[in-house]
C-alpha cells in the first residue's frame, strides 16, 4: 500500500487529473477482482464501487479555478480510507479508517467552504464523530470482557458511532451545518458515501453482536420513525434549499435504520437498496443545486423561482431527481422503500399510520421542493447560461445508475 501511495503522489506532481483518474480506476477495480470471493465481499464491493463512481463525479464537479494537487491528494486519501473501511477484516483497522475518513471531509469544508461559519460546522462534525466513536474504540478493546457488562451499555458502545454517522434523529445536528458550509463536491461525497458508513458499520457489527442489539430495537425503531416524521415536517419550513435536501437525507436514513433494526432479510435488502439509491439521488440533488447556485448566487427558496421559463433543461433535471427522491419508478428508491415498509410493518402492524404519514410527508416535501423552486415568477431580470455539456453529462451519470438497477435487483441482493 505504501508503494502505491508514493507512486500516486509522483503521478499527481507529473501528470494531469485525467491520467490520475484512469490509474485510480484501474488500480481499485484490479484489487476488487483479486479480493472478491463469492458473496462474502459482495456488500463491500457494492459500496466501494459506489464510492469510486461518486468520487469521479466529485472530480468532474470541481471548477477549473480551484483545481489543485492538494485537492486531488485529499480525494485519493478519502478513497483509500473508504477502501479500508469496506474491506478490512480487523475491527481495529475498520475503526481507524472509519474515523480517518472524516479528515478529508473536514479539510474540504475548511479549505473550500463558502462562509466563515465553516469553522464552526467542521468543529461540530468532528466533535460528534469523536465523542460518539470513542465508546466504539473502548468496546473493541474489551470485546472479550463485554459479556460481564450490562447489555444496554454494550449496545450503546457499539451503536452510537454508527447512529451518529447515519445520522439518527437526535444525533443529526452536525449534518445540516456541514452540508450548508461544504462546497458542491463536499456535499456530494458527504451524502453519497459518508452517510453509508453508518449502515455498513451497523451491518458488520450486528453480525457479531446482533443478539444483544435485538433487546433494544423497539425503542430505537419507534424513535427513528417518529424522528423521520418530525423532520419531514421541518423540511416544509426551510428557506434554504440545501438545508431542505440535507434534512431529506436524514429522513431517508431514519427509514433505513428502522428497517435494519428489524433484523429481517427483506429489511437488509431494502436498506442496501435505499443506501445505494440515496447515494446517487442525494448526490445528484446537491450537484444540480450547486449548478443552480453558480448562476443565481443564492440558495433561497424565495429567490430561486421561475427556472422552468428560463432554463427548461435545468428544470427537467430538478424534476427527475425530485421524483427519484420521492421513490417514483423506475428509481431504485422504490423497491427499497417497499422492502423497508414491509419489514417494519411485519415487525409491528401498529405502525401503519406512522409509516403512512412518513411516506406521505416525504413525498410531499419533494413535490414542494420542485414546484416552489422551478415555477412562479422569476425575481431576476437577466438571463442565465444554459447547462453545459459537461454539467449535463455529470447529471446523466448520476441518473442512469439510479434507474437502471431496477432491471435486475439481484445484482444488489446481499
Amino acid at each position: 500500500m505504501l508503494e502505491v501511495l508514493i507512486s500516486l503522489c509522483i503521478v499527481v506532481v507529473v501528470f494531469n487529473w485525467l491520467l490520475v483518474l484512469n490509474i485510480l480506476i484501474i488500480y481499485f477495480v484490479f484489487l476488487l477482482l483479486l479480493i472478491y470471493d463469492g458473496n462474502s465481499y459482495l456488500l463491500s464491493m457494492i459500496f466501494i464501487l459506489l464510492s469510486i463512481w461518486l468520487i469521479i463525479m466529485m472530480m468532474m464537479c470541481v471548477d477549473d479555478d480551484i483545481k489543485s494537487n492538494e485537492l486531488l491528494l485529499i480525494f485519493i486519501f478519502l478513497l483509500i480510507m473508504l477502501y479500508l473501511v469496506f474491506f478490512s477484516e480487523s475491527l481495529m483497522v475498520f475503526y481507524m479508517s472509519f474515523e480517518m475518513s472524516v479528515i478529508p471531509i473536514l479539510l474540504i469544508i475548511f479549505g473550500w467552504g463558502y462562509q466563515p461559519d465553516r469553522i464552526e460546522a467542521g468543529f461540530y462534525m468532528l466533535s460528534y464523530t469523536v465523542f460518539f466513536s470513542l465508546p466504539l474504540l473502548v468496546g473493541i478493546f474489551y470485546m472479550e470482557e463485554m459479556e460481564s457488562l450490562n447489555s444496554m451499555i454494550m449496545c450503546l458502545m457499539f451503536l452510537l458511532a454508527f447512529l451518529a454517522k447515519f445520522p439518527m434523529f437526535g444525533l443529526h445536528l452536525w449534518l445540516p451545518r456541514a452540508h450548508v458550509e461544504a462546497p458542491i463536491f463536499g456535499s456530494m461525497v458527504l451524502a453519497g458515501v459518508m452517510l453509508k458508513l453508518g449502515g455498513f458499520g451497523f451491518i458488520k457489527v450486528s453480525m457479531i453482536l446482533g443478539d444483544y442489539f435485538m433487546k433494544f430495537t423497539n425503542l430505537l425503531i419507534i424513535l427513528s420513525i417518529l424522528g423521520g416524521v418530525l423532520l419531514s415536517g421541518v423540511c416544509f419550513i426551510q428557506s434554504d434549499v440545501k438545508m431542505l435536501v440535507a434534512y431529506s437525507s436524514v429522513v431517508h436514513m431514519s427509514i433505513v435504520i428502522s428497517g435494519l433494526l428489524t433484523f429481517s432479510e427483506i429489511g437488509l435488502e431494502g436498506g442496501v437498496f435505499i443506501m445505494i439509491g440515496h447515494g446517487f439521488c442525494s448526490s445528484g440533488l446537491f450537484c444540480i443545486l450547486g449548478m443552480t447556485y453558480s448562476r443565481t448566487l443564492t440558495r433561497s427558496m424565495f429567490l430561486n423561482k421561475g427556472f422552468i421559463s428560463i432554463i427548461p433543461s435545468c428544470s427537467l433535471w430538478w424534476f427527475l431527481f425530485c421524483s427519484s427522491n420521492l421513490a417514483f419508478p423506475p428509481c431504485l428508491n422504490l423497491p427499497g422503500e417497499l422492502f423497508l415498509f414491509i419489514s417494519i410493518l411485519s415487525w409491528s402492524k401498529n405502525l401503519f399510520l406512522l409509516m403512512g404519514l412518513l411516506g406521505l410527508l416525504s413525498a410531499m416535501y419533494s413535490i414542494y421542493l420542485f414546484s416552489f423552486s422551478q415555477q412562479g415568477v422569476c425575481f431576476k431580470f437577466f438571463s442565465f447560461k444554459n447547462l453545459s455539456l459537461k454539467e449535463s453529462m455529470i447529471l446523466m451519470l448520476h441518473w442512469i445508475p439510479l434507474n437502471i438497477f431496477i432491471l435486475d435487483l439481484s445484482v444488489l441482493t446481499v
